[in-house]
């Protein structure tokens, strides 16, 4: 009785495994496999050119398939499907990260704008009292050194406990520092950031122009 079963499980599994069937599913899955992939290898455009190349290697890989007879099949369709899926999917992630980074780092901005949104979270908080650090310091040759807080207020004796300390050119764009306390010199930055710390890593990448338009920087909310 279990031989005769066995028996028919094998046909009925022999049955099934036509070329057509076999491209049919294969196709399906890896489209979704690709795009999967795509999808989660940008979620950050810091590190796109390792983790795309992680993502096609790893779909690349077919020796673990217990499919020997099929092997050169599935082969050569994986490399279609790369071909024709993971190309668009590229470009369209590359043009909204670059919209966003866009989105981010205008060719200029104000500091009254950066401090506005930095009060903006405390504001939401119903905050009130000092709440951000904005301090602005002369520095030798035209450039300024620009300290940013926007967790807590730090007065000027202790402006180098600021959570980002940027060096500015006379033209106002960042040209050393540091940001989240790390030095901009040494550190390279991998994944995605947020708020504030996300901001200046795209102003950096985008040479955007900080325009010193105010002496006298709020940074209170609240009825204070």
């Amino acid at each position: 009785m279990t031989d005769n079963l066995t028996n028919i499980i094998s046909a009925a599994v022999a049955a099934k495994m036509t070329p057509d069937f076999i491209e049919k599913e294969v196709n399906s899955r890896v489209e979704k496999l690709v795009v999967e992939c795509i999808d989660k290898s940008f979620r950050s455009y810091s590190d796109t050119a390792k983790q795309i190349e992680e993502a096609v290697a790893a779909a690349l890989k077919v020796e673990k398939l217990d499919l020997p007879s099929y092997g050169a099949m599935v082969t050569a369709m994986l490399k279609t499907q790369i071909e024709t899926v993971v190309s668009p999917l590229v470009a369209g992630r590359l043009a909204e990260d670059m919209e966003e980074l866009l989105h981010l780092a205008p060719a200029e901005v104000t500091l009254s704008d950066i401090a506005k949104y930095m009060r903006e979270e405390h504001e939401s908080e119903e905050k009130w009292g000092d709440v951000i650090t904005v301090i602005l310091e002369e520095s030798l040759y035209g450039s300024r050194w620009l300290y940013l807080d926007d967790r807590e207020h730090h007065d000027e004796r202790n402006k180098h406990s600021c959570q980002h300390r940027l060096l500015l050119k006379e033209d106002g764009t960042i040209s050393g520092g540091w940001i989240d306390g790390a030095d901009m010199s040494k550190k390279a930055w991998f994944g995605r950031s947020h708020g504030l710390t996300q901001r200046l890593r795209a102003y950096i990448a985008c040479n955007t122009e900080i325009i010193l338009d105010i002496e006298n920087v709020v940074t209170s909310v609240g009825d204070y």
